[in-house]
C-alpha cells in the first residue's frame, strides 16, 4: 500500500529557557517552517534532534506547546530527566543549532456534550493537558490534576475556563505516577456529562483508565487515557491507548 511521506521541517533553536527545575522549553523558528500549520491542542510531532552523546540522530515525540504562524514559530517543552538522548540534548541546546520536526499528528476532539472535564498528566503530559485546558470556552468547568516534583515544579497556567488546578507533589523515593493516581482516584466530581483525558507513566494511567470507565462509568468516547512512558522500558509504545 502506497505510504504518503511526511514533511520533514528544517528549524533552528531560537531559545532555550528553563520553566521549571527540570523541564526546558525550547523555542524553534525558521523559514523551512512556513508551510506548517499547528493549531489544535495536543498536536504532537517528531523531533529529530543530535545526540551529544555519540553525535547520532534520534527522534522523539513531543507536544507542542504554543504555534505561532506569525514568525513561524513552536515552543516545546522537554522534561530533563537527564537519561535520554532528547533530553541531553535539550540540556545542551542553544540558540542557532539546527533540528528538523516532522508534521504534526494527533489532536484533541472536545464533547460536544460535556460539561466538566477530568484533565490529569505528570511532567511528561503537562503541555497536552495544558493545551486542553488552555482551549476549553468560558463557563466550562473541570479539575486539572497535574503531577510534579514539587512546589518549585509548578508553572504558571492561562485558561478561560473555570477550572480547579491541583498540584499534586511527590513525596521523595515515591515512584512517578502513584500520586497522580491516587489523587485522580480519590477526586470528587460531577456525575453527569463528564469527559476525561489523561496521560503519563503507563501503569498509573492504566488505573486511571480502568477508574475513568467503572469508577466513575465514562463511555470509552470519553475517556481517553494513554501511557506515554512506562518506568524502567525505553521508548514505550501504549497498546492499549484510547483514541
Amino acid at each position: 500500500m502506497f505510504r504518503a511521506r511526511r514533511t520533514r521541517y528544517a528549524a533552528t533553536v531560537k531559545s532555550v529557557s528553563r520553566i521549571a527545575p527540570r523541564m526546558a522549553r525550547v523555542s524553534l523558528e525558521g523559514p523551512g517552517m512556513s508551510a506548517f500549520r499547528c493549531d489544535e491542542p495536543t498536536q504532537w510531532v517528531k523531533l529529530f534532534v543530535t545526540d551529544p552523546l555519540d553525535g547520532q540522530t534520534v527522534g522523539r515525540a513531543y507536544t507542542v506547546r504554543h504555534y505561532s504562524s506569525a514568525e513561524p514559530r513552536i515552543d516545546i517543552d522537554v522534561v530533563l530527566h537527564g537519561k535520554g538522548p532528547a533530553a541531553r540534548w535539550a540540556e545542551a541546546a542553544a540558540p542557532g543549532q539546527e533540528v528538523s520536526f516532522g508534521d504534526p499528528r494527533g489532536a484533541f476532539r472536545p464533547d460536544a456534550d460535556a460539561t466538566f472535564y477530568l484533565l490529569a498528566g505528570d511532567e511528561s503530559a503537562q503541555p497536552a493537558v495544558l493545551t486542553i485546558a488552555e482551549s476549553l470556552p468560558p463557563g466550562m468547568r473541570g479539575a486539572v490534576y497535574l503531577e510534579v516534583e514539587g512546589p518549585q515544579a509548578e508553572t504558571e497556567v492561562s485558561a478561560q475556563a473555570d477550572l480547579d488546578i491541583i498540584w499534586v507533589h511527590r513525596t521523595t523515593g515515591r515512584p512517578k505516577g502513584e500520586a497522580l493516581r491516587d489523587a485522580v482516584l480519590k477526586a470528587p466530581h460531577p456525575r453527569e456529562h463528564v469527559a476525561a483525558w489523561a496521560a503519563g507513566e503507563s501503569g498509573a494511567v492504566k488505573d486511571i483508565r480502568r477508574h475513568f470507565t467503572e469508577g466513575i462509568g465514562l463511555d470509552r468516547r470519553r475517556a481517553y487515557a494513554k501511557g506515554y512512558w512506562k518506568l524502567d522500558e525505553a521508548d514505550h509504545r501504549d497498546p492499549l491507548a484510547s483514541d
